[in-house]
């Protein structure tokens, strides 16, 4: 074995040839005799995957020991010790703020990563799914709940049962049939043709909305008399307002509702469909749920239309 070495160094050859004969001999010992080849499989792999844990376990244990040992070999690990737990602590604080900052203000901190950096398309999205609905006493505002189904209030299409719908690309057609309830202000106009590329989510938890959350409104401002693309009005949510009368409930948020907007989406950062646009008076938006729109509106009594 000394033939092999100069100045104390194997020569890279001889190197190479014994770990190829090694490796030969591990596999000769592994594969032969063949009827024991199962059992060393299973015990050969029960063995290495037990010292692989074993390993595991020793080296976090030095990790920690370690750890708990460095601030105490000297003055120096110990004012770096207490500077990184000082960062360390910060970091974590900071994690904890921003995470209650996104779970109260976006509803769950999970919709702002998943819809938060494409609130502007998502915006754009909405926009071009709502329609002007335009009578001869009234106009508003709609929104498809189903490819063939338009939610509206019902002070939109009140005294006009065939009503002009006018889509974002200035085409325009007549609805079908017209079922809604004035009491509750909601309508529902069936078309001809269906749009399923024009339907809006539904967003079905209301309740679980946090407060500060933002919505946008999105509806044809002032009607007819302001042309182009709907407008969007963006706010938060406050809470939802129990009543005594149909609907018996509105969602209130910060948003300033104006004439024309009526009977547009609610929507959230992701899309989802809130609320209906009902009202607006001094100051105070109230939106009507959009599980109440869903809920009744199967019981709705036809309202024409009549040519």
């Amino acid at each position: 074995m000394k033939r092999l070495l100069v100045n104390n160094v194997y020569y890279p050859k001889v190197i190479r040839f014994l770990r190829i004969e090694r490796i030969k001999n591990y596999f000769k010992r592994f594969l032969f005799p063949i009827y024991l080849f199962p059992i060393k499989l299973v015990t050969y792999s029960i063995y290495y995957l037990v010292k692989f844990f074993i390993r595991l376990v020793i080296s976090f244990l030095e990790t920690i020991w370690d750890f708990i040992s460095f601030p105490f070999r000297s003055l120096k690990n110990f004012y770096k010790s207490i500077f990184i737990g000082a960062i360390l602590v910060y970091i974590l604080f900071s994690l904890i703020v921003n995470l209650d900052y996104l779970n109260s203000h976006y509803g769950w901190y999970k919709k702002y990563f998943t819809c938060g950096f494409n609130a502007q398309k998502t915006n754009e999205r909405v926009k071009k799914s709502v329609v002007r609905i335009v009578g001869g006493y009234s106009e508003g505002t709609g929104f498809f709940i189903e490819p063939d189904q338009i939610a509206t209030n019902f002070h939109v299409i009140a005294d006009e049962p065939s009503p002009k719908i006018i889509f974002p690309d200035g085409s325009f057609i007549t609805p079908k049939e017209i079922i809604g309830d004035n009491d509750m202000d909601l309508a529902v106009i069936y078309t001809e043709k269906s749009y399923p590329e024009m339907v809006l989510g539904i967003y079905n938890e209301i309740i679980k909305m946090k407060e500060n959350e933002p919505l946008v409104a999105t509806g044809y401002a002032l009607g007819t008399e302001l042309t182009g693309e709907a407008t969007q009005l963006k706010g938060d949510f406050y809470t939802r307002r129990e009543t005594r009368y149909p609907p018996y409930s509105y969602v209130q948020t910060s948003i300033n509702l104006v004439e024309g907007m009526s009977g547009g989406p609610l929507t959230d950062q992701c899309g989802q469909v809130v609320g209906i646009n009902t009202a607006g008076v001094g100051g105070l938006s109230l939106f009507i749920p959009i599980l109440s729109v869903l809920a009744p509106y199967n019981f709705f009594t036809d309202y024409g239309p009549k040519v």
